[in-house]
C-alpha cells in the first residue's frame, strides 16, 4: 500500500525555507512500523531557483536511501527531477525505473 503524506512547513520564513514539522514526521514513521512501510522518498518545491537540491538541502538530508523529488516552479511547465543525497554527494535518479 503506498501512501503520500504531505507536512506542514513550520519555517518562520516559508517563502524561502522549508522544515518539515517534526510531530509529522514522528506520527509517520510509528505509522509504518505499524504498516511494514518505508520511506521511499521526500519532495518540495523550489519556487524560484531550479529542480537541484540548494547548499541547505545537501546539508539538511537526512535519508541517504530515499529519493528526494524537487520541482521547480520557476517557469512553465514546472520543472520536476529526483536525487539520491548522501555522503558521496548528489546523483541524479530517474523519475520512473524501467
Amino acid at each position: 500500500m503506498r501512501r503520500v503524506l504531505r507536512c506542514r512547513n513550520v519555517h518562520p520564513t516559508p517563502e524561502t525555507r522549508y522544515v518539515i514539522d517534526q510531530a509529522q514526521v514522528f506520527e509517520a514513521f510509528r505509522q509504518s512500523r505499524d504498516f511494514d512501510r518505508e520511506l521511499v522518498a521526500i519532495y518540495h518545491s523550489h519556487p524560484r531557483s531550479p529542480a537541484y537540491p540548494s547548499p541547505t538541502d545537501r546539508a539538511e538530508a537526512q535519508w541517504p536511501d530515499a529519493a528526494y523529488v524537487l520541482v521547480s516552479l520557476r517557469g512553465e511547465p514546472p520543472e520536476m527531477y529526483a536525487y539520491r543525497i548522501g555522503e558521496k554527494g548528489v546523483r541524479e535518479i530517474p523519475l520512473v525505473e524501467p
